[in-house]
């Protein structure tokens, strides 16, 4: 399932932000889940996600390769998607909701490599962080000298990440939406997403959160946007649309001040 493609004036339009509030590099969207997302599946999500932030008078910048880019999770890339790639996992692993049997081949290795497997066996050191989701922590330490470079380098205060683990549209009996209710049955929709946001000085981040699985909900926002006879491809695009209006409210609300 893929959603329509941005236009290059549309794309072109994440990296030209004029806000004079704070300035905010927007590392990576990716799907670090049990299986990865194409590229195409996030351009709407990452353009919203701009806009959303330049409504609060937040200045969104970013690089060419924000999104799911060839390479960027094979285990020879090299060049700054590489390392923001690195931030992003070391932000996944030591936070609340990283799942070790749930997560691409390549973000269980660097957790393993990083803090040993073994720690994420103990049942009970797992279950007590999982409980205290607002307390804040930091990058490894060998990972905070890259993640102020490369804010430097954009003169970002902070660095937001977006772990897009699992998103879920499908219809059944058919790749589009039929104008009947009866027909309509058999809908699933879902998205969970995890985002982080870093302060580029300290290192310190904060972990939000956000999850829609209200099948009726979701499908009756698409509705009212699109119409009864959208296709799959654009049912997805309003599922991960309305995530990104609850990232920014949760970051302006707790994060940013979370992070200080």
């Amino acid at each position: 399932m893929m959603i329509s493609a941005v236009s290059q004036t549309e794309a072109a339009g994440l990296f030209d932000s004029r806000n004079a509030g704070v300035k905010i590099f927007i590392g990576e969207i990716q799907s670090y889940g049990d299986y990865e997302l194409k590229a195409s599946a996030f351009e709407n999500f990452a353009d919203k996600l701009r806009q959303e932030l330049n409504q609060q008078n937040l200045m969104a910048i970013s690089n060419a390769t924000v999104t799911n880019e060839e390479g960027r999770h094979s285990e020879g890339a090299s060049g700054e998607g590489a390392v923001l790639s690195q931030i992003h996992m070391d932000a996944i692993v030591h936070g609340h909701q990283f799942e070790h049997g749930y997560a691409a081949a390549k973000l269980v290795r660097y957790a393993d490599e990083t803090m040993g497997r073994k720690v994420f066996y103990d049942d009970e050191r797992v279950a007590a962080w999982k409980k205290q989701p607002q307390q804040t922590y930091f990058l490894s330490q060998g990972v905070q000298p890259a993640a102020r470079r490369i804010a430097e380098k954009y003169g970002a205060a902070y660095l937001l990440f977006v772990n897009v683990k699992d998103v879920d549209v499908r219809l059944k009996h058919g790749l589009f939406a039929s104008h009947t209710t009866k027909e309509n049955r058999g809908k699933k929709m879902k998205a969970a997403l995890d985002y982080y946001l870093i302060n580029a000085s300290t290192g310190r981040v904060y972990e939000g959160h956000c999850e829609n699985r209200k099948t009726a909900q979701l499908y009756n926002l698409a509705l009212v946007q699109g119409g009864k006879g959208m296709n799959v491809d654009e049912l997805l695009n309003h599922v991960m649309e309305a995530q990104t209006d609850d990232i920014v409210k949760d970051m302006v609300k707790n994060g940013m001040k979370a992070v200080q």
